[in-house]
């Protein structure tokens, strides 16, 4: 009776399925982009460009750099969030601390 119910419920469950497939791949590729620090890495070299051909003012440097720094520990600290890692500890074989 169970294969019975799922054929005559199909048109109806199966769009609801693909649907729910389809938002949890756009999440998915959401959070990775979100969660990429190589374009937070890519922004502060463009700033530091802009800063060593004068584009912008020390001031203006530090208060965009300060913003980057504290998004990229962000992303670092959700990586290991989900990782399950300790937020201290690394992948690095020397530590300094």
């Amino acid at each position: 009776m169970l294969i019975i119910d799922r054929l005559l419920l199909l048109p109806i469950t199966g769009p609801i399925a693909g649907i729910r497939w389809c938002l949890k791949q756009v999440a998915n590729v959401a959070e990775r982009e979100l969660m990429d620090d190589a374009a937070v890495k890519d922004e502060l070299l463009e700033l530091q460009m802009a800063l060593e051909t004068g584009d912008i003012s020390e001031e203006d440097y530090a208060e965009r750099e300060a913003v980057l720094m504290r998004r990229l520990r962000e992303i670092r600290a959700y990586r290991e969030r989900v990782s399950g890692r300790p937020e201290g500890e690394s992948d690095a074989f020397i530590s300094y601390s």
